[in-house]
């Protein structure tokens, strides 16, 4: 019966301390974030309070039905505190489709530059291997789609088509 109890102690500690890490519970200690240029700034709160803070219509920025074409049945969007904006997690498949807007010095420390190219929005630049659509959107913002998809031909179809609907709504 000790033995379970021990366990039952250390199963709540480990809760706690996963949701703590989980929530930023390390804000505070200076550390840079991922990305961040030698001699930048920034520290992990700086970083995690651009990139975390909703924006109330982030996930209006793109209609279900416009999700539901690309990845199917989803969430219905949920704040993304990868890249910021929202991603919408398909119910099944694996499959995720991510839209933000993002200031050029935020974009400029997160986003996969690609290749310039065509058949989307103005400007736009495409990182094949993440998926990431990036392109300039008006007053010093950038506009970002990541296509979590499997299909790599399927997966530039799709950041192509929401990134020329991001832009026409920017």
């Amino acid at each position: 019966m000790e033995i379970l109890s021990r366990l039952v102690k250390t199963a709540i500690i480990g809760a706690a301390l996963a949701t703590l890490v989980a929530c930023g519970g390390d804000a505070g200690t200076g550390s840079s974030t991922p990305g961040d240029k030698p001699g930048d700034a920034r520290t992990a709160d700086d970083a995690a309070d651009s990139l975390t803070e909703p924006e109330g219509e982030e996930c209006e920025r793109l209609t279900t039905d416009e999700v539901a074409d690309a990845i199917g049945a989803h969430d219905g969007g949920q704040h993304d505190y990868q890249l910021g904006g929202c991603v919408w997690t398909a119910t099944s498949g694996g499959q995720a489709l991510h839209a933000t807007v993002l200031p050029t010095d935020e974009y400029e420390a997160v986003a996969e530059i690609g290749e310039p190219v065509s058949g989307s929005a103005d400007g736009a630049v495409y990182d094949d291997t993440h998926g990431e659509l990036w392109f300039p959107c008006g007053d010093g913002e950038f506009c970002g789609i990541k296509a979590d998809i499997g299909d790599s031909d399927r997966r530039k179809e799709v950041a192509l088509r929401m990134g020329t609907v991001l832009q026409g709504r920017m």
